[in-house]
Order: C-alpha cells, then structure tokens, then sequence
C-alpha cells in the first residue's frame, strides 16, 4: 500500500478530483431533472436546490458499491491503480466539455429570469439528458480501450449503470409521496 501511495502525483490527485466533479454535476442536473416542474409547486429554484441534492445522496448511496470495489482492484499494485488514473483521464477528455456546458447552463438558469430558465430547461438540459445514456457510454468504453484491461472496463460499465439509475431513483424518492393540494398552501386571494 506504502508504495502506491508514494506513485501518486499531482496529476493523479487533479484527475480525480476533475472526475468526482464531472459525477456530482451529473448527479445534481439528473435529481433537478427529476422533480422540475412535475408537481404543481412554485418555489422552483429551493426544489431544484433540493432535487440537486437529492441526485447526489442518491449517487453515492448508488455508486459506494462501485467504490468498494475499485479501491480493492485499485490499491492493490501500483501498476493497477495508474491502470485507473489512465482510464479517468481518456473519460474525462469526453465528459469535461459536456460539464461545462451543463454547468454554464444551469448557472445562467439559476440568475435568469423564468422566461431564459425554461427555454435553457427545454432546449439545453433536455438535449443533455437524451444525450447522458449514449455520453456515459462512450466515456466508460473510451476508458476501457484506452486501458486495454477487462476489470477497468467491467468496473467502469458498472460505474455508468449506477450513475443512469440515478435519475430514475431520485424521480421515485420525489413521487413517494404525491403532493395534494392541500400542500401547496391556501389559494391566493383575488380581489
């Protein structure tokens, strides 16, 4: 263990951090897409705030299996952990343009007015998210070849399986309890 930890370089350090960040914006845009505008409810920025972080409990509840079993094929020798880090860096070359657009999306959603929100939610986050399936995909299978080794691709293809469930399991912890209107509050008062 002592000798992997001393192959680690800055690098390695700065690969999966970008990575962890690339996973938890994918999280966060999948648990905002689940519960956007579904429920009848108004306070539309606090229940992103919340579906975001819903996607992310969601990822890691989804993706600590995964992280078991990477850390045990990884830590195991030094020349199977750089194994890894070669794959993080073919995905990210992928998946890095594809964050940002989404980011800058969701920042200029998140300070625009209702009107700019809902056509970057209709043109921007739905093409992102009938694109995440064929994206992550491609990502984990550019990982594999660019490593060449069966056990990174077997862990990646389980890693991207995981992290596409997590739309679908933060959409049923959203709808596990429908909302009435009784809920929503009083009605406003017209004059």
């Amino acid at each position: 263990m002592r000798e992997i930890i001393d192959s680690i370089d800055f690098g390695d350090v700065f690969g999966l951090a970008l990575l962890s960040i690339v996973v938890l914006q994918h999280a966060g845009t999948a648990g905002i897409h689940a519960c956007m505008g579904r429920d009848g409810r108004t306070r539309h920025r606090a229940i992103e705030i919340q579906g975001a972080w819903r996607g992310t409990v969601a990822l890691v509840v989804l993706l600590t299996p995964v992280g078991v079993v990477w850390a045990l094929d990884a830590f195991s020798s030094p020349e199977r952990f750089h194994l890894y880090m070669r794959a993080n860096e073919a995905m990210l070359w992928l998946w890095i343009p594809i964050t940002v657009v989404a980011l800058t999306s969701f920042l200029i959603a998140r300070v625009s007015p209702w009107q700019v929100r809902s056509n970057v939610n209709s043109m921007v986050f739905s093409v992102l998210e009938l694109l995440r399936p064929a994206v992550a995909a491609a990502g984990m299978a550019i990982g594999a070849i660019a490593t060449g080794d069966l056990r990174v691709g077997l862990v990646g293809a389980f890693a991207v399986l995981m992290g596409l469930m997590v739309f679908r399991l933060t959409r049923r912890w959203w709808y596990s309890k429908p909302v009435t209107l009784d809920d929503l509050g009083p009605a406003p008062r017209t004059a």
